[in-house]
């Protein structure tokens, strides 16, 4: 079996190149920290639909700016303004030997009028719509929980956490020690098991520990993530592993990092289990890696699968059309983005335009304001619909309503 087709070599990826200048950055910015810089923002009220939360979440501020969109499939969004905050946890992993220290970002709804502004990346990109730690808005808000690429950072993709923000989530993103750019970025065989335990333990504080947070939460709880991070978000709602694939390959050929995962025992245990956070209702996963050692079709809850037709880093017949052809289930959906790249999931290539010349930010892929309004709509639609029942997206979901022809809806018969 050509070792391409499985998840390891081709896996992991998004923002590890633009490592190298964020070390130089962090090396002139000391104590920031960590990866992502001190806070994050992007104008919250812009992109993409969707209306309050449903459930027993805040009602809108009547004094917060109108997000709506008049293309919107759904009523028009809470627009509450956004704050952001950063905190850490420690927890000890399953599998792995010593406690593992997590960096998280936070972003929430808050009728602050005003605050600090908030900054990415040691004050690269400065949104003075967004609050640094601002003051929770009354009521009590559903969550989300951010997973970000392999080399990437929690702070990554602002104009998609930051509107669910503004909607009225909780929107919780662990930078994924041993896999950010601000340390080596690069990537073991733990790492697979690491990464939807970050999701968990993330959950746990949010849910337990954080003094802010603990008792403003409601029970509806959705993850989403960026390739890796995709992995990571279907780990989380039940992704199950062939192992004895593995073992076929691994008796013919050798991969340092596959091999390895399915020889340690204790990470043997671990995948034969399996990684399902039974408090998450439903995942958003965009750009997974797929291949023969997963299985998308053990995965019962509803998945939203966003993949871009000219993906460089992960291509869409060994990865996109893989994992769609393993869901199975009537709640599933896929939207294609025509003309997009791998990183047209992240604010990359608008907020740093020329640090990366392909995959998503060549001056012939899709606009990369356009990508992010798409994924907002359906991602929104898709969270209100499984969360709180709502039916105004229907239209947009069952691919009724396709409002861009460069998003191509998708769901099984």
């Amino acid at each position: 079996m050509h070792r391409s087709l499985f998840f390891v070599a081709t896996a992991l990826l998004p923002v590890s190149c633009a490592r190298d200048e964020a070390a130089q950055a962090e090396e002139s910015d000391q104590g920031s920290g960590g990866a992502g810089g001190e806070t994050a923002g992007v104008d919250a009220t812009s992109g993409g639909t969707g209306g309050g939360t449903g459930g027993d979440a805040a009602a809108p501020d009547a004094s917060a700016p109108d997000a709506a969109n008049p293309d919107a499939a759904l009523p028009n969004p809470a627009g509450y303004r956004v704050g952001y905050r950063v905190s850490e946890l420690k927890y000890q992993p399953e599998g792995v030997e010593g406690e593992r220290h997590l960096r998280l970002a936070f972003w929430y709804p808050t009728t602050d009028a005003e605050g600090p502004a908030a900054s990415y990346l040691f004050g690269r990109i400065m949104h003075p719509e967004v609050f640094t730690d601002a003051s929770l808005a009354p009521g009590r808000f559903p969550v989300l929980l951010f997973s970000h690429g392999s080399g990437g950072f929690a702070v990554q993709s602002p104009s998609f956490t930051e509107f669910f923000a503004s909607q009225g989530f909780v929107v919780a993103a662990p930078d994924h020690t041993g896999n950010t750019f601000s340390d080596d970025g690069g990537l073991s065989p733990e790492m697979f098991a690491l990464r939807p335990q970050d999701v968990s333990a993330t959950l746990d504080f949010v849910t337990n520990d954080d003094p802010t947070l603990k008792d403003r939460l409601t029970e509806e709880v959705i993850v989403a993530g960026h390739s890796f991070g995709g992995y990571t978000a279907l780990s989380s709602v039940g992704l199950g592993f062939d192992l004895e694939a593995v073992d076929a390959y691994c008796a013919q050929a050798s991969d340092a990092i596959l091999c390895d995962l399915v020889d340690d025992a204790a990470l043997r245990s671990l995948f034969e289990l399996g990684f399902l956070e039974p408090r998450i209702k439903a995942a958003i996963s965009m750009t997974p890696v797929g291949g023969p050692a997963y299985r998308p079709q053990d995965i019962a809850l509803p998945v939203l699968l966003l993949t871009a037709s000219r993906d460089e880093t992960l291509p869409e017949p060994l990865h996109g059309d893989a994992v769609w052809q393993g869901l199975d289930g009537e709640h599933d959906r896929r939207v294609v983005f025509q003309g997009a790249g791998h990183y047209s999931f992240t604010d990359i290539c608008h907020e740093l335009p020329g640090l990366l010349m392909g995959d998503g930010c060549a001056a012939d892929n899709l606009d990369p304001l356009l990508a992010h309004e798409i994924t907002n709509a359906y991602s929104m639609a898709f969270a209100r619909k499984h969360l709180f029942g709502e039916t105004a997206g229907d239209a947009l979901l069952d691919c009724v309503e396709v409002p861009w022809s460069e998003g191509q809806c998708y769901k099984h018969p």
